[in-house]
């Protein structure tokens, strides 16, 4: 049983990676499509688009850090 259980969160965890690779990807393709239609909104919408990245990315250890008992 906890073999099974070992590859399914090792599973899900290659999973939550890809789908933040694929994320990230995504981000960086609307900023070039932004940047050429429309230049005076493309810096803040990539910023935003990179502070919600990381704060989706770290929010584990955020959380981590904030629970304090």
């Amino acid at each position: 049983m906890e073999t099974i259980k070992k590859t399914i969160t090792e599973l899900l965890s290659w999973f939550l990676l890809l789908l933040k690779l694929l994320l990230a990807i995504f981000l960086l393709a609307v900023a070039k499509i932004t940047l050429r239609t429309n230049p005076e909104i493309a810096a803040p919408i990539l910023g935003l688009a990179v502070i919600l990245f990381l704060v989706w990315y770290f929010l584990p250890q955020i959380k981590q850090f904030l629970d304090i008992e």
